[in-house]
């Protein structure tokens, strides 16, 4: 960005890129003279010249501007932008550079703006490659100490400590728990935790009704809450009277062996952490085996 900005004298160099859902920008990387850059705002589809590039794939170059800049989607007050110029990069995103000391920018540096948006696109595909090939590598492992894990160990703390262990490092959120069903179905207990935040609820039992945990073991489906917002300083992911503070994070997955539910494999984080469908998938295949080493092993509640 910086070089790009020194290449054209720009006001504001900017790269957005689409969101997983692909409805929203967000600002990936920015090089800003102006005060009233919206770098904490993403920038909705079609929403002003940003958007408008985004939504329809088409560059959009605006010389001697007269509009106020807060309508190019990139400030949220005037700047006195006087040129500006954006390119689609890919299907990703955008690229944008505005100016304020001329009325237009040269063919030259419309070309450089064109190139480096070109440019800017392989370098993040190349990126999403890289990240989506460690995921693979990083599945992998838990699958292997999962499954290595049931087939080694020789009592049920050994088995459950491989386990949370495995779960945390995959997601690398910093506690994980096991929580299994009391055979009336209404109750479950909170069996093993791997960090120190719950610890005290180690063997305790609590009702279905309450709690995120709860909500898994009532719906039978995974849950995944990457901005949990709480309420009086404290997280609810099992008790309302849990002495947590402050988790951002929440992934829990059903433990089903042979469609019989028999618990919950659950992780919570101090700071946000999104998990993808693909991070929670891994997860849900790799609780259908510890949940039937559970019943095998008769580990379960019975």
């Amino acid at each position: 960005m910086d070089l790009l900005a020194n290449l054209t004298e720009a006001f504001t160099v900017a790269l957005f890129l689409r969101d997983q859902q692909g409805e929203n920008l967000y600002p990936a990387a920015w090089h800003t003279l102006g005060r009233a850059f919206r770098s904490d705002r993403p920038i909705r589809l079609g929403e002003g010249l940003v958007g408008y590039v985004a939504k329809h794939q088409v560059p959009v170059d605006v010389d001697r501007y007269q509009q106020s800049s807060e309508a190019t989607g990139l400030y949220a007050a005037d700047e006195g932008i006087k040129a500006f110029v954006g390119v689609p990069v890919g299907d990703l995103g955008v690229l944008v550079v505005d100016t304020k000391t001329r009325q237009v920018f040269g063919e030259r540096e419309k070309k450089t703006i064109k190139d480096f948006g070109v440019f800017l696109g392989q370098m993040v595909l190349q990126q999403e490659t890289c990240a989506r090939e460690a995921l693979y590598g990083r599945i992998l492992d838990l699958m292997y100490d999962v499954e290595n894990a049931a087939l080694n160990f020789t009592e049920r703390r050994q088995f459950y400590a491989e386990v949370l262990d495995a779960g945390r490092r995959f997601n690398g959120l910093a506690m994980s728990f096991l929580c299994l069903l009391h055979p009336g179905r209404k109750q479950f207990v909170v069996e093993a935790v791997d960090g120190p935040s719950v610890s005290t609820l180690r063997g305790r039992s609590f009702p279905v009704s309450q709690g995120l945990v709860g909500w898994v073991l009532r719906e039978g489906r995974p849950l995944t809450n990457c901005r949990l917002r709480t309420q009086h300083s404290k997280s609810y992911l099992i008790t309302p009277d849990e002495p947590v503070r402050g988790y951002n994070a929440f992934v829990g997955v059903p433990l089903s062996a042979w469609r019989r539910l028999v618990g919950v494999w659950a992780f919570a984080g101090h700071t946000e952490r999104v998990i993808d469908e693909e991070e929670e998938r891994a997860l849900q295949l790799a609780g259908h085996r510890v949940a039937a080493t559970l019943e095998h092993y008769r580990l379960a509640l019975q």
